[in-house]
């Protein structure tokens, strides 16, 4: 008998034996969880003395109900009409004519005196203060006249301090369209120590005053198709066409 069960359980795969052991696992559980269920059914019952304690207690006496008495309907006993009251006219009173009181004329007791002139004190004028200027140096331009210029188309640049004088070692930029060139002050103190000069060909020039904030002088330009003769010298071209000059002052002013 043993050895025909062992023939049948060697046949059993390791799949199968899982199978079977899962299977005992479930029941088992299954068969645990009803006891915990019966034994907690069990516990929350109560015992039966209670109930027979709750036979045994006399019912209560039951309170008799109250009667009630039925309240008569009221009569309700109509409201008398009301007799309408005739409208008061009243009687019309004469208005007393009322007789104005004649009104007595002052007698002047004293001679007015004329009235005293005050007069104003004269508005002092006080100017305003002059604005703050933006820049370092302004710039004014002045075309030479034909005995003052003689034929030259040059730029003479002058370069003065707050108090007029001549500055020394500016640096001054010329430009024209396509370019430019830069120059200093004093090269020339013969003339002013704030002097220097460029000679003009065709075209406009634009001159500045670098390193400082400046205002910047021109278009200037000696294409000017017209000639003025010099009445001094005679001569019949002291301007004329590519030969015109300018004298243009930069002031400090700050």
């Amino acid at each position: 008998m043993l050895d025909r069960l062992n023939a049948h359980f060697q046949d059993v795969s390791a799949r199968d034996w899982k199978l079977l052991i899962s299977l005992l696992i479930v029941l088992n559980a299954i068969a645990i969880a009803g006891l915990g269920w019966l034994a907690f059914d069990w516990s929350s019952t109560p015992p039966p003395v209670v109930e027979a304690r709750a036979l045994a207690q006399a019912p209560p006496t039951r309170t008799p109900l109250p009667t009630f008495t039925t309240t008569p309907t009221p009569t309700f006993t109509p409201s008398p009409t009301n007799t309408m009251v005739p409208t008061w006219t009243p009687t019309p009173t004469d208005t007393p004519t009322i007789t104005p009181t004649p009104t007595d004329t002052p007698t002047p007791t004293n001679t007015p005196k004329p009235a005293t002139v005050v007069r104003r004190p004269t508005a002092t004028f006080t100017p305003s203060p002059s604005p703050t200027p933006n820049v370092d140096f302004q710039a004014s331009v002045r075309q030479l006249t034909a005995c003052e210029n003689e034929g030259k188309h040059h730029l003479f640049i002058y370069v003065r301090n707050i108090n007029g004088e001549g500055m020394p070692g500016v640096r001054v930029r010329v430009a024209w369209p396509g370019g430019e060139a830069t120059m200093m002050t004093g090269e020339k103190v013969y003339v002013d120590p704030g002097f220097v000069d460029f000679a003009m060909f065709k075209g406009s020039y634009t001159v500045q005053v670098l390193d400082y904030v400046s205002e910047i002088a021109g278009p200037v330009s000696p294409d000017i198709p017209r000639s003025e003769t010099c009445a001094e010298t005679g001569n019949p071209v002291a301007n004329s066409l590519f030969h015109y000059s300018y004298e243009i002052v930069f002031q400090k002013v700050r």
